[in-house]
């Protein structure tokens, strides 16, 4: 048993911040029916130029690999034909959630909007993932994870106090202000429902959920006064003893001393116990401080240091590259690298990052591996009530592929 078993999830979602929401589900058991756009010359173009995929095989190898695509079936509907909406919304009876990421207003276009679910099956929770949500000045403006953290004022706290932001992947809005804020929410919404009987619509705007994030900072700036600033403050590079230093072999090295003994135990083990009462030095003292340290990483491999401070009671770490990351001993005890046979690829397995979601009794897995574009198609018709020459039809007619 699963903890999401028997949950029905129907998936709008073809960029990472649903995606990872609808993943979470998947990953805990939800049976998740990705609903997508048939794959016609533009949407091809696009999927050539974003994920390099160019004909079947490669769709198949993207599928498989993908960790996003897995634990979900495919149905391919082109919703701008009025039967296909139809479809849709026969499937939405029985849909316990609907996750979308579309600007505001297109899915009520397709005939698909949360006004029309609810008319359907008032019981169904509706997640929409936007930008900056449904109402507002920026709602209908186009963005991506670098203006949304831009706008949350947490690209401006990243990098060098000397030099440009720096950009963190999208890992900050698309995956955690967008993928994790929607499942939470999901779920909450679904815990809703088993007391009221009733579901409800989730407007998720990933700048909010940026800012959110950063309400430990923002309370610290308003209640104390604390400037905020890209490479001053103490968590993003502003202190020597909450920082990156590059060692012998050309890598780096984090150390966490936040706390005093931390810092009396990073003193003694590297034998710089002259720093030991200047932690919070500022000026040149400060810059002498971040030089002594500097060096005394530079004495040794990143893997030795590692080895020498790992058992002195320090926050420490080696500072990875991926693909380390993944062959990382303590990751492989954990299980979260998986190695999942798949006959759609010449290698015969994939390696996929597991869930990092660990319950005892109904734990997350993976039960198969990503679809291709209407995959599923046939099936789930079937499992609607249309018969086989319906099914040929409608896809004669390209109202499904």
């Amino acid at each position: 048993m699963q903890a999401l078993e028997g949950i029905k999830v129907l998936d709008f979602c073809r960029n990472a911040p649903g995606m990872f929401a609808t993943t979470v589900l998947a990953d805990l058991g939800a049976d998740v029916l990705m609903i997508e756009r048939p794959m016609d010359e533009t949407r091809a173009a696009y999927e050539k130029l974003v994920a390099g995929i160019d004909g079947e095989d490669d769709e198949r190898r993207h599928a498989a690999f993908n960790a996003l695509q897995r634990n979900k079936r495919s149905l391919a509907l082109n919703l701008k034909r009025f039967e296909a909406q139809k479809i849709f919304q026969k499937l939405a009876e029985t849909a316990d959630v609907v996750v979308e990421g579309f600007r505001p207003g297109v899915m009520d276009r397709l005939g698909a909007g949360y006004e029309k679910v609810r008319s359907i099956n008032p019981r169904a929770v509706y997640c929409s993932v936007s930008g900056y949500g449904q109402d507002g000045p920026y709602s209908q403006m186009a963005g991506h994870d670098i203006n949304y953290i831009s706008f949350a004022g947490a690209l401006g706290l990243i990098g060098p106090q000397d030099g440009r932001p720096a950009i963190p992947l999208n890992l900050i809005a698309d995956y955690a202000g967008g993928g994790l804020c929607g499942a939470v929410d999901i779920l909450a919404a679904l815990m809703a429902r088993e007391k009221t009987g009733k579901g409800q619509y989730v407007d998720i705007a990933m700048s909010e959920g940026v800012l959110y994030m950063l309400s430990g900072l923002v309370s610290d700036v308003l209640s104390r006064g604390i400037l905020a600033e890209r490479g001053g403050n103490r968590l993003n590079g502003g202190a020597p003893y909450y920082n990156v230093y590059r060692t012998k072999d050309d890598k780096y090295f984090s150390i966490a001393a936040i706390e005093p003994w931390f810092w009396e135990n990073l003193c003694r083990s590297v034998g710089l116990e002259d720093l030991l009462p200047h932690q919070d030095a500022t000026g040149h003292k400060k810059a002498e401080v971040e030089q002594a340290l500097a060096d005394a990483f530079s004495a040794k491999t990143r893997d030795e240091w590692f080895e020498t401070l790992k058992d002195a009671n320090i926050s420490v770490g080696k500072v990875y590259s991926l693909e380390e990351a993944l062959d990382d001993p303590h990751a492989q005890h954990r299980g979260m690298v998986l190695e999942i046979e798949s006959s759609a690829i010449p290698e015969g397995k994939v390696r996929q990052v597991a869930t990092s979601i660990h319950l005892s009794e109904t734990p997350g897995q993976v039960r198969h591996l990503g679809s291709v574009t209407g995959q599923h198609t046939a099936n789930v018709l079937e499992e609607l009530g249309f018969d086989a020459a319906t099914v040929a039809d409608l896809k004669q007619r390209q109202v499904v592929q």
